[in-house]
């Protein structure tokens, strides 16, 4: 098995760059919103909340408040708490606190678009798909103890506002709203 604290090289960016992902994160959300309403027909727009806070929930769909959740590295590692890597999302602890007490009727939209397959002895099948979940399913197994909770070992000492962990959770569980070519 894989050394747990050895970085994917494959991935974009480095994962401790908070500034740089939320800068990302935010172009993402025009992408998704465009694909909702050019190709899912979707009514989707940017949160004008974002304009003031860059960490408000990302978006209103259908007039409810969400949040996007873009992945696109597995957590090729899941099989450790016996999870499938391909169906495996992770969902930040400090996330999880912050809609229980501000936003507990949040609408989460994973989109979820593998562009790296393998890595090391782990390998996944591509998946490129949206699925949604109401917070409330979220929180049910999280506080069950259904969702597994992973620890990451380099933000230990994080003083960048990076999540320390994160909650695992398998997408087949929620709501399939479209699976988009590769």
């Amino acid at each position: 098995m894989p050394d747990p604290r050895e970085r994917n090289a494959d991935v974009r960016h480095d994962t401790e760059d908070k500034v740089w992902w939320l800068q990302h994160g935010l172009e993402l959300e025009y992408q998704f919103v465009e694909l909702c309403k050019n190709q899912l027909k979707i009514k989707a727009e940017i949160n004008p909340a974002k304009l003031d806070s860059p960490t408000a929930p990302d978006l209103l769909v259908g007039g409810k408040i969400a949040d996007l959740k873009v992945q696109n590295t597995p957590f090729f590692s899941a099989s450790r708490y016996s999870m499938d890597p391909r169906f495996t999302v992770t969902f930040n602890r400090k996330d999880f606190e912050r809609y229980s007490s501000q936003y507990p009727e949040i609408v989460i939209y994973f989109w979820v678009n593998w562009t790296q397959l393998a890595w090391k002895d782990f390998r996944v099948q591509k998946l490129n798909a949206i699925c949604k979940a109401d917070f409330s399913q979220i929180a049910d197994q999280v506080t069950s103890g259904t969702a597994k909770e992973h620890s990451y070992i380099h933000r230990q000492g994080d003083t960048k506002g990076n999540a320390k962990s994160s909650f695992l959770l398998d997408i087949r569980t929620f709501q399939k709203v479209a699976f988009l070519p590769d």
